[in-house]
């Protein structure tokens, strides 16, 4: 299983492309320059539905190397398989923090002040926006294919833009004294609960379609 989730991993940024390094330089600037200090809460946003995106589109090389065939002469079971995919998602959750806690560092030197709050709201949402997408895509990949997991990924889209807007649009701005802490044991149990079923979804997903496989081979 180890060199399943290698495998996730390594194809998570392998499939990074540097025109998406380019265009997402010009949108960060766009957005510390037109936003000020919330500036690094929208920018953590992004970079969390990025790498929700990037676990999708590695569906699309798989496809190509035709992976599923080779996969299907290897000594590990479904489960493992399924597992390894939601683990990398998992560990590549470091990049949406990493990415999070510097943009927010960078944008608070350069407006000269720090907002613990936002800080801490970017952090949750690093880790919770690609757990989310992942949770709804995957499970899109495995029973209809990645073609159709990138439309049911879009869904996503609204509630997160509308979020942002509430924020940017508020009278007041930003709340500097708002207080996420007594909310997060909830939220984590949350996207636990639908990161798990997610990953059931998916099993029961990549069994019907190993079945289908069989049943083809076999006819």
């Amino acid at each position: 299983m180890r060199g399943i989730i290698y495998k996730d991993v390594c194809l998570f940024f392998k499939g990074l492309d540097k025109r998406i390094f380019i265009l997402a330089g010009v949108v960060v600037v766009l957005l510390v320059v037109s936003n000020g200090a919330i500036a690094g809460l929208m920018i953590s946003i992004m970079l969390a539905m990025a790498v929700g995106m990037q676990h999708v589109l590695t569906f699309s090389v798989e496809d190509k190397a035709e992976w599923e065939k080779y996969l299907h002469t290897m000594p590990v079971q479904s489960g493992q398989v399924i597992a390894g995919k939601y683990a990398a998602v998992i560990v590549t959750l470091l990049v949406s923090i990493i990415g999070s806690l510097l943009c927010n560092l960078i944008v608070s030197a350069v407006y000269q002040t720090f907002s613990l709050p936002m800080l801490e709201l970017s952090i949750v949402c690093a880790v919770a926006v690609p757990l989310c997408w992942t949770a709804v895509s995957l499970p899109a990949c495995y029973w209809f294919g990645f073609q159709t997991a990138q439309y049911v990924g879009i869904v996503l889209l609204f509630p997160i833009f509308y979020t942002v807007k509430y924020f940017e649009d508020s009278p007041n701005g930003f709340p500097l004294n708002l207080s996420i802490a007594q909310y997060v044991p909830f939220a984590a149990a949350c996207v636990a609960a639908l990161f798990a079923a997610s990953y059931l979804v998916s099993l029961a997903g990549y069994l019907w379609r190993v079945g289908s496989f069989s049943r083809k081979k076999h006819a």
